[in-house]
């Protein structure tokens, strides 16, 4: 990397300090005036209508603005197809919004709250989506909810597939490709088998926030703790027909979580309008655990063959995508898992998979990092372990045979086949196995590696890939001061460091310090358009619209500089804020001189998207089982990957680590939400509860990055994989789990100790034997 200023070497976050210490802004520490407080009321019952609802004494609590309910709210809906409304007389899972209040303070809106006197009249629930699309099952939404999509609801409470809402490709939920038949009967090894992913909470330490005021009848101004200003904005617009504007600081985690915040972004939205005031949502973090989106909740009901030397012929299966009372953005996750399948088993020529996305009681699910991929996949390819026990191959083989490879075409999410030309990943299989000594570990199916007393240790390997590193269109303009560099970009900094890999290109095309690179406060109305920081796709995306930006602004630079040097552009180069002569650097003129004080020079830069440039993780585990209590520990991960340029190292390895939890790896053994199925509450609404890892245990953590400096948009070859690094952790674990307890089966996400100890046969009726 010595030929670098600041790419590839350890900088300093220009943000770091004031997070640490406390000075950084967060969306709540805006100073928003006039600003009053939102709370809500939430429905004590899975399912239930509202038979009367009194306000009248919230109302005429001193400090108390106004109350929304379903009487008086907006008529809009978000979700894909839009069928989730602002609030409504039928609720639908505990949790759903029954009246919103806007305060003076929040212990005015609390009280008020407790004024609200609500008549509910219960209905029957369904959670499971097996059981939602039976006949006969309790119906989630109606027929006067009018989400109905003309030849595609096929079941009851099945929402319907939907477009990909920024294009107009048909739905794409489902891949039918050859003869699966024929190739089953092709196939040596045939398996069949349900696997369940149950939902998890991919919850952010920051709960989720947004505030809202409008300026006029078309105009709205919305503070969001997002990491996608353009997502909470533009779909949401469209749906309301009204402009919104969105300021973004601080996010703190989000974990694609906090996203689109489209239903709260709507509810605040409509209650700011209702009011006539501004108004901020803060969750608390109860509600953010009880009542805030999760991710998919999943079964694969299928069949796969394969061949004794290891290539995949046929799958066919049913991909049941339980998406609780509502859908944020449901259908594009399914798109998106359906292609990541097809990248990771890019060899099977027979397909006939159908996504069904269900409805039910359960609270509403949305973004999530993995999107859709890490769902299907941690099903599907559990699965598949069933056939290549028969076949006595290890996974690391046959996933080297079967996964795309330059050249290879693969589906993405638009329901068209695209072709990755260059990037190929053989390398990184033979370089990241030799690293973790797999093949030294691994002693076959159902065998564990090594037993000491009561634990059992066992190994395990996934791999995950996204086609989104390169998609969607993004743009940038870099805008040269006499002493300062300032990009504009709509990237938040939510956590992972891509603000300074922006500014990094930025410094190193312009040859600046650092320090003299300010990246712009994300804010819709000095921003340009970008899809977001979503889909590992900002490293080449945004960093390459920035790239583009910068040599812009650097040849206007250069240009005027001739004029006043009687010169060519070509003869002059700049460094540290000057310009000089390339053959003769003691001519030269200070940037203030060409660029003097209230001027600019700009340039901009986009990027167009393609789906092109799939990128790959892969997940090494071994596990420590404790045979006496179920007990699951992940003692060993490898992550590896083929970045290209590396341009963050520390931030890149921090991105790997934190695979771990927060929905990630750790949904294969530990994290897991609970649900009572006769109150319909989640149980594990808190810290403690809900199974997080601590940092006091975190497991010995290596990579393996290969470094082949890809030709992407990224103007230094860099491929982004920030998404996907714990997307194949919960295969990889479920895969080592069995391994340690001698192959019984476990076909459910996360092997908590109840679910080893059934499979041990020392569990019975939920009591150790």
């Amino acid at each position: 990397m010595s030929e670098f200023r600041h790419i590839g070497k350890v900088r300093r976050r220009q943000d770091g300090r004031a997070i640490v210490t406390g000075k950084a802004l967060y969306c709540d520490d805006l100073p928003i005036k006039n600003c009053y407080v939102a709370k809500v009321l939430h429905s004590p019952y899975p399912h239930a209508e509202i038979v009367s609802i009194d306000t009248s004494e919230a109302e005429k609590l001193p400090g108390v603005c106004g109350v929304m309910t379903y009487k008086n709210a907006p008529d809009w809906r978000t979700g894909v197809p839009a069928h989730r409304p602002v609030m409504s007389q039928h609720l639908r899972f505990v949790g759903d919004p029954v009246a919103a209040v806007a305060a003076e303070n929040a212990q005015i809106a609390e009280q008020a709250l407790e004024l609200i006197h609500v008549e509910y009249r219960q209905l029957p629930p369904v959670y499971d989506v097996e059981d939602a699309i039976k006949p006969g099952a309790p119906e989630v939404y109606r027929a006067e909810d009018n989400i109905e999509s003309k030849g595609y609801h096929y079941e009851r409470n099945c929402l319907p597939p939907g477009s990909w809402f920024e294009g107009n490709d048909p739905p794409f939920y489902k891949i039918q490709d050859g003869d699966v038949e024929q190739g089953f009967a092709e196939s040596d090894v045939v398996v069949e088998g349900k696997v369940a992913y149950t939902w998890t909470f991919p919850g952010a330490p920051e709960s989720p926030f947004v505030a809202a005021g409008w300026d006029d009848d078309t105009h709205v101004n919305v503070w969001a703790s997002s990491q996608g200003p353009n997502m909470v904005c533009r779909p949401l617009a469209y749906t309301i027909g009204a402009h919104i504007n969105v300021t973004t600081p601080n996010v703190g985690g989000s974990y694609g979580n906090k996203d689109a915040l489209g239903y709260i972004t709507m509810l605040t939205v409509a209650l700011a309008k209702v009011t006539g005031v501004t108004v901020k949502y803060a969750l608390t973090k109860e509600e953010h655990l009880l009542f805030y989106e999760r991710r998919l909740d999943n079964k694969f009901i299928g069949k796969i063959g394969i061949t004794k030397d290891g290539r995949i012929k046929a799958l066919k299966g049913d991909w049941l995508v339980g998406t609780g009372a509502g859908s944020e953005l449901t259908q594009g996750q399914v798109a998106e898992g359906l292609g990541e399948l097809h990248i990771a088993l890019n060899k099977c020529p027979n397909w006939d998979i159908e996504a069904k996305v269900v409805v039910s009681n359960k609270i509403p699910v949305g973004i999530a990092r993995g999107f859709g991929g890490q769902e299907l996949k941690a099903c599907a390819l559990h699965l598949l372990t069933r056939a290549l026990r028969q076949i006595d191959m290890d996974p690391v083989t046959f996933y080297k045979k079967n996964f795309c490879q330059a050249g290879d075409r693969y589906y993405w999410r638009t329901g068209h086949k695209y072709s990755n030309p260059v990037i190929n990943y053989d390398k990184c299989f033979d370089v990241a196995a030799e690293k973790f000594h797999w093949f030294d570990r691994w002693k076959g199916w159902g065998v564990p590696s090594r037993v000491e007393g009561n634990k059992a240790y066992g190994v395990g390997f996934s791999l995950h890939s996204s086609g989104d590193p390169q998609s969607d269109e993004t743009f940038a303009y870099v805008r040269l001061e006499n002493d300062q560099v300032m990009v504009h970009c709509a990237v938040s900094q939510f956590g992972n460091g891509q603000r300074l890999a922006l500014a990094k290109i930025a410094a190193e095309i312009l040859n600046v310090p650092l320090e003299n690179v300010t990246i712009n406060s994300s804010d819709t109305r000095t921003d340009p358009a970008d899809f977001g920081a979503a889909g590992s796709r900002e490293t080449i995306t945004a960093g390459g619209a920035v790239g583009d930006a910068a040599k812009a602004a650097r040849q206007k630079l250069l240009e005027e500089a001739a004029e006043k040097m009687g010169c060519s552009a070509e003869d002059l180069d700049t460094k540290d804020l000057m310009v000089f002569r390339k053959d003769d650097p003691s001519v030269c003129l200070p940037w203030i001189a060409i660029c003097p004080m209230y001027y600019s020079i700009t340039g901009e830069g986009v990027v167009k998207g393609d789906f092109n440039h799939n990128n790959c993780v892969m997940n090494f585990v071994e596990v420590e089982v404790d045979l006496e209590t179920g007990l699951a520990k992940i003692t060993d991960a490898l992550s590896a990957s083929d970045v290209g340029r590396i341009i963050n190292p520390l931030e890149l390895k921090m991105q790997f680590e934190g695979g771990l939890g927060s929905a990630g790896m750790d949904t294969g053994h530990l994290e897991e939400m609970v649900l009572d199925p006769v109150i319909g509450r989640v149980m594990t609404h808190n810290m403690i509860d809900y199974k997080w890892r601590p940092f006091n245990e975190l497991p010995k953590f290596d990579t393996a990055v290969l470094e082949s400096v890809w030709p992407t948009a990224n103007p230094y070859g860099a491929i982004g994989i920030g998404e996907i690094t714990g997307a194949a952790g919960p295969a990889a674990v479920l895969m080592a789990i069995e391994n340690a307890i001698g192959g019984a089966e476990i076909n459910e996400y996360p092997a908590t100790p109840d679910k080893i100890l059934n499979a041990l046969g020392k569990a019975k009726g939920g009591l150790v034997e």
